[in-house]
């Protein structure tokens, strides 16, 4: 009798264990640009993302295997306008349609990870710290757009916003993503 049950108790655990981290909903990103002198926050996501991950036991492999790819031009900001102004210069100007991004490293011990972001065709590693809670994976750090060959549409951002943001727009940007897990 103990067998059967210390057998039934370990089975179960290890059905548990082997689908710790699969993807439970849709993944979340947001990203935070800044303007005016006082670093003003505006913040939004886009509307077509597109996630490739793979189940795993582990979380290192679970977060590795991740691919995502969003369609540029589908930045949301929740203000038709400001999109206008965002998509017309930043992305329209960039060589390619879409951002990419994939995990090539994961440190559990020190909650960090190193996103591998490609914009305009120009690839850069972003440490970022995260957390897990809740069922979900949560990630953050920033970049700075000026490090995607995106200088020539930067400016033409800038001088169209130039009214709208004091004179004054920031090329870092927070970006931050959800992973939900069950």
């Amino acid at each position: 009798m103990k067998k059967i049950l210390l057998s039934t108790i370990l089975a179960a655990a290890l059905t548990t264990t082997l689908s710790a981290y699969e993807l439970n909903g849709d993944l979340a990103v947001k990203w935070t640009g800044f303007k005016t002198e006082k670093k003003a926050p505006v913040s939004g996501t886009f509307k077509d993302i597109k996630l490739d991950i793979s189940k795993s036991d582990d979380l290192t492999m679970f977060l590795k295997s991740a691919k995502v790819q969003i369609t540029s031009e589908s930045f949301d900001s929740k203000n038709p306008f400001r999109d206008k102004n965002i998509t017309s210069t930043l992305f329209s100007l960039a060589t390619s349609k879409y951002i990419k991004g994939s995990i090539s490293s994961v440190d559990t011990t020190k909650n960090e990870l190193v996103l591998d972001v490609t914009m305009n065709e120009v690839t850069n590693k972003v440490p970022m710290k995260y957390e897990v809670s809740n069922e979900k994976i949560i990630a953050k750090g920033t970049i700075d757009i000026l490090n995607y060959d995106m200088k020539t549409p930067f400016m033409a951002f800038a001088q169209k916003c130039a009214a709208f943001h004091q004179n004054k727009s920031f090329s870092d940007v927070n970006i931050e993503f959800m992973i939900p897990f069950k």
